[in-house]
């Protein structure tokens, strides 16, 4: 009995370890497929993060290519509004400043189609499915390279603009190298003509002296009172009949002058009769007639004194 109850004991063990056995082999078998289920899906999901990075990243590079874009049309319009401009018609220095400019946005504009175009480039790397977005992109493209079509033809207006101004900086030159030699010829006449003036100025100054020398010359001045009324004006000395040192000057501040080349004849007044003539002449010269005297040799008569003080009773 107690063979009986070992021997199924043992029966029994062999099973369970049998078993034991068999189900931890299929746990780990499990665990295998389990960790290769979870990392395929880890790559799909990683593949997934990346497919909409790039989703996301061509959505945003797509949109800085359009602003990219309006940017140089924004420009091409200011490109076209100056090189249409009446400044265009100006001066040099006018176009010169709008040709600046003109270069300066086409060459901002050309820096931005680079971008579009390195933006462009990313977009075509990258691995896109999506067939609405394939189409953004590739008329995007299109639009970059319409834009660099443009921008040679803006060069090319850039460049005639440019080529007529240095024509029109030629014609300038050869026009100013005319006038400065024009000036030059006219400046040396004005030269000429200045110093012509200066000695025409200095021949009219000798004349002026000389008519004016000439002129006081045949000036006479002559003074006619009584005594009383000659020592009042400083004329006549106040004790006898001399004359006073400043008798000159007192004559000439107090009495009118004559031509004595024009007139022989020198009137005193209408009362009285002539009594002295001073300064003392040849007799000889001139003749007293009551209160008018008369000159016959002007040449003797002026010679001793241009002042002539006739003094009245």
């Amino acid at each position: 009995m107690r063979t009986t109850y070992l021997f199924s004991f043992l029966l029994l063990a062999s099973f369970l370890f049998s078993a034991c056995n068999n189900y931890k082999s299929e746990y780990e078998q499990l665990l295998d497929e389990n960790a290769a289920i979870q990392q395929k899906l880890n790559a799909m999901s990683e593949e997934d993060r990346l497919i909409r990075g790039e989703y996301s990243e061509t959505i945003e590079t797509l949109n800085a290519i359009e602003d990219t874009l309006r940017a140089i049309e924004t420009r091409d319009k200011e490109i076209q509004k100056l090189s249409q401009s009446k400044e265009m018609s100006g001066d040099i220095s006018q176009r010169q400043t709008i040709i600046a400019r003109l270069q300066a946005l086409k060459d901002a504009n050309e820096k931005s189609n680079g971008q579009a175009r390195q933006m462009q480039a990313r977009l075509n790397s990258f691995r896109i499915e999506n067939e609405q977005l394939r189409k953004m992109i590739s008329q995007a493209e299109t639009k970059v390279m319409a834009k660099e079509k443009e921008l040679e033809e803006a060069q090319g207006v850039i460049d005639g603009l440019r080529t007529a101004l240095s024509k029109m900086e030629s014609q300038l030159l050869e026009s100013e190298g005319n006038l400065a030699e024009a000036y030059e010829e006219l400046k040396t006449k004005n030269e000429d003509l200045e110093s012509t003036n200066r000695q025409l100025t200095t021949t009219i100054e000798e004349l002026n002296r000389k008519n004016v020398f000439i002129d006081e010359q045949a000036k006479g001045y002559v003074a006619c009172g009584s005594k009383k009324t000659l020592r009042r004006k400083g004329i006549l000395s106040r004790f006898s009949m001399k004359l006073t040192k400043q008798y000159q000057s007192a004559v000439r501040a107090n009495s009118s002058s004559i031509n004595y080349f024009e007139s022989n004849q020198i009137e005193c007044g209408t009362e009285g009769e002539i009594i002295a003539v001073l300064p003392a002449r040849p007799e000889s010269s001139y003749t007293i007639n009551g209160n008018r005297l008369e000159v016959n040799n002007a040449e003797e008569f002026w010679k001793t004194d241009k002042i002539v003080v006739i003094v009245k009773k």
